[in-house]
């Protein structure tokens, strides 16, 4: 992505397989993993910042910590990742459904 009067910019963009895709070539740039491995890193992204916000939570809650505005924001960056869990695991049952249904 080329903006006038700015850098290059050159993000990595995570692959389904795992990998991160180079935005000028558009190949996984290392080996990936399955579906299933992604999923479980998911899974336990999420609840590594669902409990790092209940620690934050409790130390202010405690006094023992006074900002409010980081735990807030771990409290909020844990929510929208629990969500995104959520919403992954209610297309994949959508999709089991629909593959049942499937008269063969």
């Amino acid at each position: 992505m080329r903006i006038e009067g700015s850098p290059e910019l050159s993000i990595g963009i995570p692959s389904i397989d795992g990998g991160t895709t180079s935005p000028a070539e558009g190949t996984p740039a290392s080996g990936g993993l399955d579906f299933g491995t992604l999923l479980e890193k998911t899974v336990e992204d999420t609840n590594q910042l669902q409990k790092d916000a209940t620690a934050k939570a409790e130390a202010l809650a405690k006094g023992a910590s006074d900002d409010l505005h980081g735990t807030m924001i771990s409290v909020k960056e844990a929510e929208i990742s629990l969500k995104l869990v959520g919403s992954i695991r209610n297309r994949l049952i959508d999709a089991f459904h629909e593959l049942w249904r499937i008269n063969l």
